[in-house]
C-alpha cells in the first residue's frame, strides 16, 4: 500500500526520521511540513539528493511540502512530529483529531504533570500513538527485556545504566530542552520499570555543572546521577553526562541472581580496559544518532507498520507516565537533597 507519511520539524532528529520512512517505504510519499517555504524546499532538495545516492533508493524519492498554515493533515496517512516539545500537545491533539496516526517526539509535553490527563484525552480518539521512547524498539533492549521476562536471571537485583553523551548540547538548545532529567535521563526512566515490569517507589539524584556554567544559567547539570528504588526492591543506578570525551556510551547492565545481562555494551564501548591482554574499542559512537542509528530506523519500521494497521504502539502517551513521574522525583531530589517518594 502506498503511504503519504507527513513530518513536522526538520532539525536532526526529523531529517533522520524523513530519511528512515524513505529506506523503509521507497514508494511512499514524504510530506515535508513546516512555517518556512524556503526551508522546506532547501530540505527537499537535500534530501533527495541524499536519498538518491543510497542503493537502496531505485528510484527519485517523491518529496512533497505544504506549510503549518494549510490544512496540514489532510490526506496524510500518518505524521511524525518532531519540532520543539512546546508544541507537541497541540500538534498530536490536531493530528489525531484528523484521524491520523502519530509518532511524537518525546515528552509528549514540557509539563510532565500534564501528561496523564492528555495521554487519556488523545488515547480516546482511538487513533494508534507512538511517543518517540526509541529504546522500546531497540533489538539489544528487547532481548534485555525477553531475559528479565523469562525468569532465567532469578531475581533482579540491580540495574545500572550508563546515558553519557559524547559532547555538550548547543547552548541554545539549553534553555528550551527540559533540563538532563527531562531531555536526557527521561530515556533511562522509560527503559528501567519497562525491562522490570516494576514501579519505582522512591529516587535519590544528586547532579552538578563541571565545566559549562551555560547550563548552571538555566538551572541545569551536566553531570547526573540517580538511584531508583523499585516495589520488588531491586535497585537501578542511573549516571549522566555531557561532554564524555571518549565517545557516546549508552549501556543498561542488568543483574540478577543467577546471570547478568546487557544492552549497549560493544565493541564500541568507549571505556579503555587496562588489564593485559586487553584493547581499547577501535571506533566509539560520535552521538546518540550514530549510536541507535539501527533503532531509529526500526522505530520508523514499526511506525509505518502501526500506519498499515500490522502492529500496535509499544509507546501509547500512557507509557510515558512512569517516565514522567520520576523525572519529577529527580528533579524535586536534586533540589531538597534528599530521597523522594513516589505514591502511586
Amino acid at each position: 500500500m502506498s503511504m503519504r507519511i507527513g513530518v513536522v520539524g526538520l532539525g536532526r532528529i526529523g531529517q533522520l526520521h524523513a530519511r528512515n520512512v524513505v529506506l523503509e517505504a521507497p514508494d511512499a510519499e514524504l510530506v515535508l511540513i513546516g512555517r518556512s517555504v524556503d526551508r522546506l524546499d532547501a530540505t527537499r532538495k537535500s534530501l533527495t539528493v541524499s536519498l538518491s545516492a543510497e542503493s537502496e533508493v531505485e528510484a527519485e524519492p517523491k518529496i512533497s511540502m505544504r506549510t503549518l498554515s494549510d490544512a496540514w493533515a489532510d490526506g496524510l496517512d500518518g505524521v511524525i512530529i518532531s519540532t520543539s516539545t512546546g508544541t507537541h500537545p497541540d500538534l498530536t491533539r490536531y493530528a489525531v483529531e484528523h484521524g491520523v496516526p502519530c509518532l511524537v517526539e518525546k515528552p509528549l509535553s514540557l509539563d510532565l504533570a500534564e501528561i496523564p490527563q492528555l495521554s487519556e484525552q488523545l488515547e480516546s480518539h482511538g487513533v494508534p500513538i507512538m511517543v518517540a521512547f526509541h529504546r522500546r524498539y531497540d533489538e539489544g533492549h528487547q532481548r534485555l527485556r525477553q531475559r528479565i521476562r523469562s525468569g532465567s536471571m532469578g531475581p533482579i537485583r540491580l540495574i545500572h545504566a550508563v546515558n553519557h553523551d559524547h559532547r555538550h548540547v548547543d547552548p541554545d538548545y539549553i534553555p528550551h530542552s527540559g533540563g538532563i532529567w527531562r531531555d536526557l535521563l527521561i530515556h533511562d526512566f522509560d527503559t528501567i520499570p519497562w525491562l522490570l515490569d516494576d514501579r519505582p517507589v522512591s529516587v535519590y539524584a544528586t547532579g552538578g555543572v563541571l565545566d559549562a556554567e551555560v547550563y548552571s544559567d538555566c538551572d541545569d547539570f551536566d553531570t547526573a546521577s540517580a538511584v531508583i528504588t523499585f516495589a520488588s526492591g531491586s535497585q537501578a543506578l542511573v549516571s549522566g553526562g555531557r561532554n564524555v570525551a571518549s565517545g557516546q556510551d549508552v549501556a543498561t547492565s542488568v543483574y540478577g541472581s543467577d546471570a547478568a545481562f546487557s544492552a549497549g555494551v560493544d565493541d564500541h564501548t568507549p571505556v579503555e580496559p587496562l588489564e593485559s591482554g586487553t584493547a581499547p574499542s577501535v571506533t566509539t559512537y560520535e552521538d546518540f544518532m550514530d549510536r541507535f542509528a539501527a533503532t531509529f530506523r526500526g522505530e520508523i519500521r514499526h511506525f509505518l507498520a502501526m500506519v498499515r494497521g500490522e502492529t500496535d504502539s509499544l509507546t501509547p502517551p500512557s507509557a510515558g507516565i512512569v517516565a514522567a513521574r520520576l523525572a519529577m522525583a529527580a528533579e524535586e531530589s536534586a533540589r531538597t537533597g534528599r530521597p523522594t517518594r513516589i505514591e502511586w
